[in-house]
């Protein structure tokens, strides 16, 4: 993989950047806080009375959730609300249980027009910041558990020249490391990883830095809020997608370095624009139950 020499230096929120023109401008600033509630009785669609957007979550066939997705007052990181997302075990049957809502959407409109679009190797810089807990009661699921993900979906119509390669997806995710590949025991802790997939990054067997792609691996406590912080670019260098990756947990920088992450669309027969998620999204899981919040959240494009 050649390393990408970036062009500019983009420090964390907070403080001062490099250049002020180089500062990317506030696309996203969602804290539901501001009267943001489900759009009915029942819905799963989050309304934001503010600009009447409307954010949606993909619920896949199968997936079981006593608790349907709202925006609660409870323990929030900043009250008084919060959006909660669980899930129970899946149906029989079912392929995966999924609730997961794209707060920067890849294919519908964008406040302020396609100049905010998440765009694969367009070399623009892009800050995401969320704050996310789990539940007290949160199980180990026995499979990776997604709660973030930066999603390329395939595109209709366009052919994938790599046979070899499944592309798409969850190019860069958070990711619940599942049962059987726990190093800490304790049931108060669940661990982590920042993964990013890529043509030479695709499945995971370790859940640690031996898996390619494997950028970070830490841990939380159950039940605690925790701020998650990202700084994303990408550059198409003749068909590889590389670019910096930076990742900090409660504002202290874990890793920020050149990675290549995402799929070429003109090889791959994937879209180029990308989309920002936050949610739940596991395997068909029999046993299991996973609540988590969301608060805080912001994009800077």
């Amino acid at each position: 993989m050649r390393v990408t020499r970036l062009k500019y230096v983009f420090p964390i929120y907070g403080l001062m950047a490099v250049a002020a023109w180089a500062q990317p401008q506030q696309r996203l600033s969602l804290d539901f806080d501001q009267k943001q509630s489900m759009k009915a009785k029942g819905a799963t669609a989050i309304l934001d009375p503010r600009t009447n957007q409307e954010f949606r979550a993909t619920i896949d066939k199968g997936t079981r959730a006593a608790e349907r997705p709202e925006v609660v007052s409870q323990e929030c990181h900043t009250p008084p609300s919060c959006l909660r997302v669980s899930l129970d075990p899946s149906a029989k049957g079912a392929a995966k249980n999924k609730i997961m809502y794209s707060f920067w959407s890849h294919y519908k409109p964008l406040p302020g027009g396609e100049q905010g679009r998440m765009v694969i190797g367009d070399d623009r810089v892009t800050r995401i910041r969320f704050a996310m807990k789990l539940g007290e009661d949160y199980d180990t699921p026995p499979h990776q558990m997604i709660h973030f993900q930066i999603f390329q979906p395939k595109e209709k119509g366009k052919v994938n020249k790599v046979k070899s390669v499944n592309p798409g997806g969850p190019i860069l995710s958070l990711r619940i490391v599942p049962q059987s590949r726990r190093k800490n025991k304790s049931p108060g802790v669940e661990e982590f990883i920042i993964v990013a997939r890529s043509p030479d990054a695709q499945n995971l067997k370790y859940y640690d830095k031996r898996d390619a792609g494997v950028l970070f691996r830490g841990q939380v406590r159950k039940g605690q809020w925790n701020d998650y912080s990202f700084v994303l670019q990408s550059d198409d260098r003749n068909g590889e997608m590389i670019g910096r990756v930076g990742f900090w947990l409660n504002d202290v920088k874990k890793f920020d370095r050149p990675v290549e992450w995402g799929f070429d669309p003109a090889r791959y027969g994937v879209s180029p624009k990308l989309g920002f998620e936050l949610g739940s999204y596991r395997s068909a899981d029999p046993s299991g139950h996973q609540t988590v919040y969301f608060d805080d959240i912001r994009l800077d494009r």
